[in-house]
């Protein structure tokens, strides 16, 4: 893999990882502080709407978005720009007809999804946030276009934007509504409006960028040189586009809808295996608050992380995959996973050994620090999981990933039902371990039989693995250090100080250890937008780095 490709992969997973890490800031913050403007009856009339309108994106979208970034990849890197042009336009259409249809079907049945979720009152929350359904399927196939041609920035700044207006939307419009005296049921509805001024925010943000690369000369120019460098394809037909997208975009839209069903199992299953051992409602609903409320949360943020990866990744070897360039195709799924597991590791081991000062930092109490340390190596497992996904997706075999997550929540189900009635939550924090971690092997089997040898985890993990072993031992002496110290005596003040120093010493000594064993390069390091350059002439300076 040239320096030029791995910077551009690297570059654009960094990008759509901060932008992740942003919106997952605002997505903390707005709930917190929605739940205290709009109260409890309010949150829950504005929770039913949400999960449905989630529900419905995933069927509406169907993976197509990701198909197109597969194909446009593909066409581009073989010199078709006529078909991969095509395969946008075919599949925006598509998705804005079927969008519409789901947005008019929902307004249409939000009172049926009110009655069937509880409360009448909802009513005006589904209608309210309907529209949304039209305008971000459009959107995820622009995104999906200026993925395929590894452009991903325009993604990671509309996904800030997009964030940013729906939670500003969503605070500043429940606080009117509530302001003016129209109740808690209109103060649901405003907040679900967020989701469709954010849509409408990221698509013209969208919009945007489309009309900007037409015009600029270097997009112009990438399309003469492709054009005429690399071998040109008749274009497809639509009904030949159309069978592509759907064969590939349907495991994958299945695949999605998998994820939340893996998260569905525990709130079907644990509270009532709870109290079929003698536990109280009360106490049983607290316990998977717990783990829903605090562990899952915490886990959801190395994910993202791990999803932007993927996001980038997958069409990356989808290109050198259709140029039929094998060593390049492997070298940049190596590259990947490596990408992968360097950010997800420290993450597990940081969490297990920070788990109880960061459940008390942020939830006041340690009640669910042990869940959180499980779900720590969750972390790592789902994220090498998804790194294969793409992997896999980018090499055409889209049905494994699906595959291997279907058998993951067979296992979930059936170690549920075995561990939590002997171990409570706990037990189920272990059963979504094992489930990722089986999928993560299933996916990683598939791939090793389709590459060959040369994707060997041993040689991939034993650098991380070393980094990361000295740098949980400094956190863990730092933590240990600070217990003994005893400087501040409120409790969850000092959790946040001690979680910000054992983050920090984690950080720097992990960073030194991977430079000092090099395990990351120059190369890779001033991929970091803006401040790759600067820190590797820092290093450099220094003598840590060539």
């Amino acid at each position: 893999m040239s320096s030029t490709s791995s910077k551009t992969f690297l570059r654009g997973a960094l990008v759509l990882a901060i932008a992740a890490m942003i919106s997952k800031i605002f997505g903390s913050v707005y709930t917190v502080v929605l739940q205290n403007v709009i109260g409890d009856r309010g949150m829950g009339l504005y929770q039913m709407a949400y999960p449905i309108y989630a529900t419905l994106l995933v069927i509406s979208t169907a993976g197509f978005p990701v198909a197109v970034s597969k194909y446009v990849s593909e066409y581009t890197a073989l010199g078709d720009i006529a078909t991969a042009k095509k395969i946008y336009r075919i599949s925006f259409a598509l998705l804005a007809v079927v969008g519409f249809v789901c947005a008019i079907g929902l307004y249409v049945s939000a009172g049926f999804f009110a009655q069937i979720s509880g409360d009448p009152k909802a009513v005006y929350a589904i209608q309210a946030i309907a529209p949304a359904l039209f305008i971000v399927p459009a959107m995820s196939t622009m995104r999906g276009y200026f993925q395929g041609w590894q452009l991903m920035n325009p993604t990671a700044i509309s996904q800030v934007v997009e964030q940013f207006v729906r939670v500003a939307t969503i605070l500043v419009g429940a606080y009117a509504v509530l302001h003016f005296g129209f109740g808690d049921s209109m103060a649901a509805a405003a907040a679900a409006f967020g989701a469709v001024s954010g849509g409408v925010a990221g698509f013209l943000v969208m919009a945007y960028y489309f009309w900007i690369y037409r015009r600029d000369q270097k997009w112009r120019t990438a399309e003469f040189e492709t054009e005429t460098l690399q071998h040109k394809h008749t274009s497809l037909s639509t009904v030949q586009i159309l069978r592509r997208l759907v064969y590939y975009a349907i495991p994958v839209s299945l695949g999605a809808l998998v994820i939340p069903l893996t998260s569905n199992v525990d709130a079907l299953t644990v509270t009532n295996l709870l109290k079929e051992q003698g536990m109280a409602q009360l106490a049983a609903t607290q316990d998977f608050g717990l783990l829903a409320g605090r562990a899952f949360k915490l886990m959801m943020l190395p994910a993202a992380l791990a999803g932007s990866i993927g996001t980038a990744l997958m069409p990356s070897v989808s290109q050198a995959n259709a140029l039929r360039q094998a060593e390049a195709t492997s070298t940049r799924i190596l590259l990947g996973m490596r990408v992968a597991i360097l950010f997800s590791l420290p993450a597990a081991v940081g969490l297990f050994i920070l788990g109880k000062p960061i459940d008390i930092a942020l939830f006041r109490n340690a009640a669910g620090f042990h869940s959180i340390q499980i779900l720590g190596a969750a972390t790592f497992f789902s994220s090498v999981q998804i790194a294969l996904a793409a992997s896999l997706q980018g090499l055409g075999a889209v049905y494994i990933p699906l595959q291997s997550l279907l058998v993951g929540t067979v296992l979930k189900i059936a170690l549920n039902f075995a561990l939590v009635p002997v171990l409570g939550i706990d037990g189920a924090a272990i059963a979504t371990t094992v489930s990722y971690a089986v999928a993560a092997f299933m996916n990683f089997t598939s791939l090793r039989k389709r590459i060959g040898p040369s994707i060997a985890m041993g040689k991939m993990l034993w650098k991380p693995v070393f980094a990361t072993f000295v740098m949980g031992a400094f956190t863990y002496a730092a933590y240990r250090q600070w217990q003994h110290l005893r400087l501040i005596t409120a409790p969850r003040m000092d959790a946040f100080v001690v979680t910000g120093v054992g983050v920090s010493v984690g950080i720097f000594v992990y960073l030194f250890m991977l430079i000092l064993a090099g395990s990351v390069t120059a190369t890779e390091i001033s991929a970091m937008p803006k401040v790759g350059v600067p820190l590797v002439r820092f290093f450099r300076r220094v003598g840590i780095l060539n």
